[in-house]
């Protein structure tokens, strides 16, 4: 037998929502940006989509970090 779905709280229900669509939103924006940073920002940015029902999700300044990563400019090579 498989374990129910966990239940989430309203706060958790619109916590996760506002990041669902703060992802979309950055990968939508970013689609057409260039550079060697965005692959990887909107790659990561996909697995915490795929990975949203996973047990440990990033906290807020780490997700904050990964929805800015697409859009920052990347560091100068030495």
């Amino acid at each position: 037998m498989t374990p129910g779905r966990p239940h989430h709280t309203d706060e958790e229900r619109t916590l996760r929502k506002t990041r669902v669509q703060a992802a979309k939103t950055a990968l939508r924006e970013s689609s057409t940006l260039s550079g060697t940073h965005v692959p990887p920002a909107r790659s990561a940015l996909k697995n915490y989509l795929r990975q949203l029902n996973e047990p440990n999700q990033p906290n807020d300044a780490a997700f904050e970090h990964m929805l800015s990563a697409p859009f920052a400019t990347p560091r100068p090579k030495r």
